[in-house]
């Protein structure tokens, strides 16, 4: 296996088409882009959002070599948006949900924001690997390069799931369940919230 590196403004284009592969039925990312035609490409324009805007940003974006699989984290502090950026992100925001369910969308994705933990932790904001390199061992190495890391300075990780296919692998990490979020404006499928304490 190749080793992981961290991400530049030039991977951009390469992992959103890498994750949007990966979320291609995740429910959650399904439904907030809309079910039509149009979603594959929807997907990809909300994967290069996040990276332009939340992720790289903050310099934690670690990535396989040839973009098999990627982790976006954001440290301590840093996970919110504030409002300059919120702005930033508004014309993205309405290519990826369209203007008819920006409304919907949008409280839900602040009632997920009004729902994170406080204490200041490491947050996963989105792990990913392609299809057809799944079981190959990426999320591990994605994951323990940050974990590490929240286990030397005794912090703790946050993240939140919209497949329960995915608990068992991070409670592997050592990753709890703490809170399962339904019943969301626009009524989103449900969010599994995981706290892990540091190791």
């Amino acid at each position: 296996m190749q080793p992981i590196r961290l991400a530049e403004q030039a991977d951009t284009p390469a992992l959103a088409a890498m994750f949007a592969r990966a979320f291609a039925e995740d429910p959650f990312w399904c439904w907030m882009v809309g079910e039509h035609a149009g979603q594959q490409q929807r997907l990809v324009l909300g994967f290069a959002a996040q990276l332009r805007h939340l992720a790289l940003p903050g310099g934690l974006v670690w990535c396989a070599q040839q973009h098999q699989g990627a982790a976006l984290w954001s440290a301590p502090g840093q996970w919110h948006l504030g409002f300059f950026q919120q702005l930033r992100f508004l014309p993205d925001f309405i290519s990826i949900a369209g203007w008819r369910r920006l409304w919907s969308v949008s409280r839900a994705i602040q009632a997920i924001q009004d729902a994170h933990p406080q204490e200041p932790h490491y947050y996963l904001q989105v792990l990913g690997v392609d299809p057809a390199q799944q079981g190959q061992g990426w999320s591990k190495v994605l994951l323990n390069e940050v974990l590490q890391r929240c286990d030397q300075e005794q912090m703790p990780a946050y993240l939140e799931t919209g497949a329960e296919d995915n608990l068992s692998l991070y409670q592997r990490h050592g990753f709890v369940v703490t809170k399962i979020l339904t019943g969301l404006p626009g009524n989103p499928p449900p969010l599994w919230c995981m706290w892990r304490e540091p190791q």
